[in-house]
């Protein structure tokens, strides 16, 4: 064993869950066959549904609440300052941040929301044992403190504070510097967050490779994993779907599956003694 990593303790978290039914039968394949251990659902999703059926179905698999406040539609029924005229929230973080930052964006608004989609989760038969966000809008400043409140009137005990630490490797492909800034800028509106005294692992992983975490960078970050210390590493599997109206991300769903499945990666794991655990278990 590796005395760099003894005593590790690993969340490997899908997000997404709900998103489509690839998604979910990539996140489910991931979890039965491979390393994934974790989950969050999203309310609004297309395939939430069937998303909350397979949880149902599946007890082993930890699921909380992936809050969304981009891309989809809404779950509450009078939520105006999110939605555009034809009903849809924004299109992207970037934008639904520079609309909140200007004070377009309701906090009451953001509130009726987020409880709609926690109420909606349990109403299916989802007990959450954490929260997180779709593209990590949880953590602007306001948004933080209501994700804060929400968790604790809902009996939530853990929350995802996505703080990735800056490594070397990062900077050696500057067609992804973007991504590193964006990076910064998550780990800055995470540093004074009212969401610290929730439950939360000691490290987050997984930002800087999102939606490309193919076999090589799985195993670069496994092999940078803190020493008895707990992380999540936060991935995206899915199955190949052509048609899906999300092939604009550019994620490699498949080849993630594949990735977090491979008997190799398995391997690599235990030969470190790293110990894969939910967020229940934090």
């Amino acid at each position: 064993m590796t005395q760099a990593a003894a005593g590790a303790r690993l969340i490997v978290h899908a997000d997404d869950f709900g998103l489509s039914e690839a998604v979910n039968r990539g996140v489910l394949a991931a979890h039965e066959n491979g390393i994934v251990t974790s989950t969050s659902i999203m309310a609004g999703g297309a395939a939430f549904e069937h998303a909350a059926a397979l949880a149902r179905s599946c007890r082993s698999l930890d699921v909380g609440v992936h809050l969304t406040l981009t891309e989809q539609r809404p779950v509450a029924e009078a939520v105006p300052s999110l939605v555009d005229s034809s009903g849809n929230f924004a299109p992207h973080a970037t934008r639904f941040a520079m609309r909140y930052l200007s004070g377009e964006v309701a906090l009451a608004d953001v509130r009726a929301e987020l409880a709609a989609q926690i109420r909606r989760a349990r109403e299916h038969g989802i007990t959450p044992t954490h929260l997180d966000g779709h593209q990590h809008v949880h953590v602007l400043p306001g948004i933080a403190r209501v994700v804060a409140e929400l968790a604790r009137e809902n009996g939530i005990r853990a929350v995802r504070v996505p703080a990735e630490r800056l490594r070397g490797y990062m900077l050696s492909d500057l067609s992804h510097l973007k991504r590193v800034a964006e990076q910064l800028a998550i780990g800055a509106l995470c540093a004074l967050s009212p969401l610290a005294p929730l439950k939360r692992v000691d490290r987050f992983v997984g930002f800087y490779f999102g939606g490309r975490l193919n076999e090589q960078n799985l195993r670069t970050l496994l092999l940078a994993l803190p020493a008895r210390r707990t992380a999540e590493l936060m991935c995206h599997p899915g199955l190949d779907d052509p048609a899906s109206p999300y092939r604009r991300w550019g994620y490699s769903w498949a080849a993630e599956t594949a990735a977090l499945s491979s008997p190799a990666i398995r391997a690599l794991l235990e030969e470190r003694g790293v110990r894969l655990i939910g967020y229940r278990d934090v």
